[in-house]
C-alpha cells in the first residue's frame, strides 16, 4: 500500500499495527494543525552502559551502509519513523540531504532479517540521531539488542558519552528502553510541531492504519 510523500513521490504506507495500543499515546490530530511533544535528551558514559539486549531468535545481519543514496535513506526513515510521525527529514533538498549523508562522523548501519528491513541505527559524532524498528519487528525482542549494538559503535569512535533524544510520540516504552541501558535524562524540553497527519492526511493516517 502506498500513499504520497512530503514530496507528492509514492511511498509505502505501514501495515495495519499488530498491537493498535502502541500508539493510544499519541494525541489525534488538531485543527491548528500543530502537535506538542515533550522532547527528552539523555546521555550514557561507558561505566553506566548496562548491556541488556539478548541476540534475537530470529537471525539479524547489521550492515554499515558507507555510501547511503538519498533515496534509500528516505526509504528507511519513512518505513521505521512514519508510525512514530517522524517527517522533518523528508523536508530536506536533495543536496541538503546528500551534505547530510557525506559530513564527517556520519554512519547509517541498517539491521535486516532474510533481507527484509528490520530496523537501522543512524550516527553523528557523539549522536545516536535515530534509532528503530519496523512495526513487523516490534516486540520481539529486538530492541535493547539493536540498541546495545548503537551504543557499542559509539564507543568503538571514540565518545565518551553518547547522546540521544526520545518524545512523547515515540514508542511508549521508548524512554524506559534507554533509561534501562544506562541512559540518564539531563533535560527535557516542549514544543509545537506541524502535524504531518494534517499536512498529509493520505500518507500519515489517523488514526492508525
Amino acid at each position: 500500500m502506498t500513499g504520497p510523500g512530503p514530496n507528492g513521490a509514492a511511498v509505502p504506507t505501514h501495515r495495519s499495527s499488530p498491537a493498535p495500543d502502541l500508539f493510544a499515546h499519541q494525541p489525534p490530530p488538531r485543527a491548528d494543525g500543530r502537535l506538542p511533544v515533550t522532547i527528552t535528551h539523555l546521555e550514557i558514559a561507558p561505566a553506566d552502559w548496562t548491556r541488556r539486549g539478548l541476540k534475537p531468535a530470529l537471525d539479524v545481519a547489521i550492515e554499515r551502509l558507507e555510501a547511503p543514496s538519498g533515496a534509500l535513506y528516505r526509504d528507511l526513515y519513512d518505513r521505521v519513523g512514519r508510525p512514530w510521525l517522524w517527517y522533518e527529514r523528508r523536508l530536506l533538498s536533495d543536496d541538503a540531504l546528500a551534505a547530510l549523508l557525506a559530513a564527517p562522523g556520519h554512519e547509517l548501519h541498517v539491521a535486516r532479517h532474510d533481507g527484509a528491513l528490520v530496523g537501522y541505527f543512524e550516527l553523528q559524532d557523539d549522536e545516536i540521531v535515530f534509532f528503530g524498528l519496523t512495526l513487523d519487528y516490534v516486540g520481539r525482542r529486538i530492541g535493547p539488542w539493536l540498541l546495545d549494538r548503537a551504543i557499542d559503535r559509539a564507543f568503538a569512535r571514540g565518545s565518551v558519552r553518547a547522546i540521544l533524544n526520545t518524545n512523547t510520540l515515540d514508542h511508549p516504552k521508548a524512554l524506559e528502553t534507554y533509561r534501562k541501558a544506562g541512559f540518564r535524562p539531563v533535560r527535557s524540553e516542549d514544543k509545537e510541531l506541524k502535524d504531518p497527519r494534517v499536512l498529509w492526511p493520505e500518507a500519515y493516517r489517523w488514526p492508525p492504519a
